[in-house]
């Protein structure tokens, strides 16, 4: 009885086998070359694929491994030349493996964070990817002008305090969307504003094949989450959740963090 229950597991485990990535990893001394860099000083490292400038190794750690390694955005087109759209592009991991994972496609990335923004026109540029196009601007409901928290990380984000000295060109993302016919790939990852920007596109989210949101919420606020999930359950989409980060522990006991954000989900919506 033993033995079966052990071989139950092992087939268990071959059959869920994750998909080969068609990308390196980081050896183990690269990683390690990488956790002992300084956080503020610009640097580069070659990838092998491409060439990469930063200035927080432990981001890139941990990006490069969700992005390359895993190919969290890894989707199968269903035109030559796909349409992809993606919101809150920081120093560019994401949109470099947009651009080299599909070299025909056509790539719109947004970032408002004026110094990332640099980090990532560098990447683009010193990659030679022409295939994408770059805008220093925030996604949000209107074409405004926002307070922005400028953190130089991936954790900028709209000031909704409008107290921030700090303030980005937005534009309704909604009105961006209305320019195409088909979407193949849009992805958010904006830091909070994706409660407000999700409700204002409801209506464009029928012509999107492929959507990824990164949901940041409270635990207070599950209200914001059900009404995500009845919107793109609305356009059509399948639904699959993943967390981005687990931030409580013992969550009965603790219940909340404390922070800006007690929930972190990666929301893969698919047709």
């Amino acid at each position: 009885m033993i033995i079966t229950n052990i071989l139950q597991g092992i087939g268990k485990k071959l059959g869920n086998k994750t998909a080969k990535s068609n990308y390196k990893g980081l050896s183990w001394l690269a990683e390690k070359l990488l956790k002992h860099q300084d956080d503020f000083n610009l640097k580069q490292r070659s990838f092998g694929y491409f060439t990469l400038n930063y200035i927080r190794p432990y981001e890139v750690i941990k990006t490069y491994k969700e992005i390359f390694c895993t190919e969290i955005y890894q989707f199968t087109a269903s035109s030559i030349n796909p349409i992809i759209v993606d919101c809150g592009a920081n120093i560019g991991l994401s949109t470099l493996y947009f651009g080299l994972a599909y070299p025909n496609s056509k790539v719109y990335a947004f970032e408002p964070d004026s110094n990332i923004y640099k980090l990532l026109h560098k990447n683009i540029t010193d990659n030679k990817l022409y295939n994408i196009t770059l805008f220093n601007e925030a996604v949000w409901i209107q074409d405004t002008t926002l307070s922005f928290s400028n953190r130089g990380s991936e954790a900028s984000q709209i000031d909704s305090s409008g107290l921030s000295a700090t303030k980005v060109k937005a534009i309704r993302l909604a009105n961006f969307l209305n320019e195409f016919t088909k979407i193949d790939f849009l992805k958010m990852d904006i830091e909070g504003a994706e409660f407000e920007v999700i409700q204002d596109c409801a209506a464009q989210l029928i012509k999107i094949e492929n959507l990824f949101l990164e949901y940041h919420g409270t635990s207070s606020e599950t209200h914001k989450l059900i009404t995500l999930l009845d919107i793109v359950k609305a356009a059509g989409f399948k639904v699959y959740i993943k967390m981005a980060a687990d931030n409580l522990a013992i969550p009965f006991v603790q219940k909340t963090t404390g922070t800006p954000f007690d929930v972190q989900l990666n929301i893969f919506c698919y047709k």
